[in-house]
This record gives structure tokens, sequence and C-alpha cells, in this order.
């Protein structure tokens, strides 16, 4: 036992002890410096930008991040640091305090390595990742400049401040959603070969199984998609405007990529997806109407044999001309369709450049129609007009 105490270098001994003491003690400032500098510095910085100058991040209606959200997240993130920051330090303090002894520094060397070597690995693949990294924002930079430049052009022509013959300016958002498709597809083509990773077995078997997936499952999302481009190229119609389609008319009032939403005169919003639009014969009622002479419009009238049919049609154009939406100039007129067994069915024409108001005018007809033929005592026996017997 005393030969023990005789064989050790106090010096060396004292030595290290006093190492071992410097290495906890700093471990011990670094732990104190670390807590005080989240608590006192870091987390009230965040509570203050969290009330004071962040601002609620949305994308049209939705609330993506709110100021209470914000300080939540730093929070969060701040602790998170603090306690990776704790670890690293502990593990080069235990690093430290193995390699001060010769009987463990081996294992310290072991655990020095263990930091080092993958963040060498790390930094050694990073290096040697920068020319494609480099050609890969050189690929998103030219990307949204053209993007940019695509834009603006688009914005002109909207505006009728750039005029190109035989390109309508309603054509422009359509271009440009193209474009941007367009743009941001090729950007992924070029870039996809330069990522990290891109050429091994795992990451083509999982971007097989996303295009096989996106095949089978999009097959009507594309039909509709490619259906609304051509829709819009077609000029069909636009907002706004009365069609037909089928057995749907009303009012256009929405235009996705996928359908086109319609609101009926019952307020009814009806959707209809691009690529039925795309199949079916679609009247659009306001182009002429608002853009010319106005549409025609027609409703069918059932006059008895006994009633004057000059006299009748008359006063059929009397009443259409005190219908308000019914234009003066081209004056209405009526032809007569068909001479039934009891009466002759005629059908009254007018012109209005309002024919989203079609169901008011027909009512505000038929009302005219009535007025004036009680006036002249021609009563009205369903379903036909008859002369009244005096």
């Amino acid at each position: 036992m005393l030969d023990f105490f005789y064989n050790i270098d106090w010096v060396d001994f004292a030595r290290m002890a006093g190492l071992s003491l410097a290495v906890v003690a700093g471990q011990i400032i670094v732990y104190n410096l670390i807590i005080k500098l989240f608590k006192k510095r870091i987390n009230p910085l965040i509570h203050n930008k969290g009330h004071n100058e962040f601002h609620a991040i949305k994308i049209r209606n939705y609330t993506l991040l709110t100021p209470a959200q914000f300080m939540h997240f730093g929070f969060l993130l701040s602790k998170l640091v603090m306690y990776a920051l704790l670890l690293v330090s502990l593990y080069i303090s235990v690093t430290l305090l193995f390699g001060i002894y010769p009987g463990t520094r081996g294992l310290a060397l072991a655990l020095f390595h263990g930091l080092l070597n993958p963040f060498l690995s790390i930094l050694e693949s990073f290096i040697a990742y920068i020319p494609k990294l480099l050609r890969i924002i050189v690929i998103v930079v030219i990307t949204r400049y053209l993007i940019k430049l695509a834009n603006f052009v688009m914005k002109e022509i909207e505006a009728g401040h750039l005029v190109i013959k035989g390109f309508y300016p309603d054509w422009a958002p359509a271009t440009l959603h193209l474009v941007k498709i367009l743009a941001y597809a090729f950007m992924v083509i070029m870039i996809f070969p330069l990522l990290p990773e891109s050429e091994t077995a795992v990451f083509r078997g999982v971007s097989v199984f996303l295009g096989v997936l996106l095949s089978l499952g999009s097959t009507s999302v594309i039909s509709n998609s490619v259906a609304g481009i051509v829709l819009t190229y077609m000029r069909s119609f636009k907002l706004g405007d009365r069609v037909k389609v089928g057995d749907v008319i009303g009012d256009v009032v929405e235009k996705t990529p996928f359908a086109v939403r319609v609101q009926t005169n019952k307020k009814e919003i009806i959707t209809v997806p691009n690529s039925t639009l795309l199949s079916s014969n679609v009247t659009n009622y306001s182009t002429e109407g608002k853009e010319k002479a106005g549409v025609i419009i027609s409703m069918p009238v059932s006059v008895g044999y006994d009633v004057p049919w000059r006299h009748a049609t008359e006063l059929l154009i009397e009443a259409a001309k005190k219908t308000s939406e019914v234009l003066q100039d081209p004056s209405p007129f009526v032809l007569v369709r068909n001479l039934g067994n009891a009466a002759s069915e005629v059908e009254i024409y007018v012109y209005t450049n309002k024919p989203e108001r079609q169901a008011i005018i027909f009512s505000e007809l038929n009302s005219n129609i009535r007025d004036l033929f009680e006036a002249n005592n021609i009563s009205m026996i369903t379903p036909y007009f008859m002369q009244s017997v005096k």
C-alpha cells in the first residue's frame, strides 16, 4: 500500500487533478452562460418580437401563423437549441476529462472522432456538392426571372397597354398559368438529376412510385385542367355571361382550372366540370347582347282563331315595347310558328342587352300581354287567347 503512494508522481497527479477541476469549472460556467443567454436575451427577444413586430402570416383568407403561434414556436425552437448546446458542451467536457488521464485517453480519442468524423464527412460532402448547388441556384434564379417577365408581359396585355394581334386580353391569365406550369416543370426536370442521392435505387424507386400514383389518381384532374385551358382559348364565355349548358341556364360566377360555377335564376350554384363543358354545346346569351345590337329571346303564344291575328300581332308587339330591358331598336317582331286545330301558335321575339334578366323580362312581358288583351276585350282562356263574346 505504501509502495503505491511512493510510486505516484504527485506533480502529474496534481496537474491532472487541476485540469479536471478546470474542465468541471469551465463546464459549470458554460452551462450558466447558455442558460442566461436564452432566458435573459433570446426568450425576451422572441416575446417582444411576437407582441410588437410580428404580424400574422396569411395565405389569402387563411391565417397560417398568428403572433401567439409564432411565440410558441420560437420558444420551442429556443429550448431545443439550448438543450442541444448543453449536450454538446457536456460531450466536449467529458471528452476533455477522459483525455487528461492516461488510462482513458483511448476512450477520449474515440469520443473526439465520434464527434469530429461525422462533421468532417458532412463538410466534405457539402464542399463536393457546391458545384451542383450553384447550378441549382442558377436554374432557380433564371426560372424566377422568366416567370417575372411573363407576369409583366401578361399584365400589360390584360390591361390593354400591350397589343398583340390575334392574342386577346382575356387569354393573359390562362397563358400566365400555363407558362408557370411549364417553367416549374422544366425547372424540376433540370434540378432532379442534381439532387443528392438522386442516382440511388431507393430515390428512383420512390420517384417511380409517386409517378404511378399521380398518373393513376389524376386522370380526371388532368382532363379537366386541359379542358379548362382549351375553353379559355376558345373564348366560349367569360365571367358574368349568361350561358346554357344542357339543362343548366345561369350566369358564370367563377372559373377554376377544373370546373365552372353557374348561378341560376333561383340563386343555385351548379358546378360544371370543364371536361363536360368541352364535350357539350354551350349557348352564350351575353356575347352578342353586350357587344352588338342585343341578343334575341323569344316566347311562344297561342292565339285563338276568333281573334284577328293582325290585331293580336300588334298587341303582342306593343306589349313587348312596354317591357323594360327590351330594346326599341331593333323592334320586336312576331312569327307564326304553327296553325293548330284550335289556335295559331305564334312567337314573340325581342332584343335585349340584358340576357341575364331573361326570367324578369318574360314575367313582365306576360303581364303586359294580359293587360293589353283584357283592355281590348280579349279574354284569356287557357291555353289560348280568344275573343270575348259581347
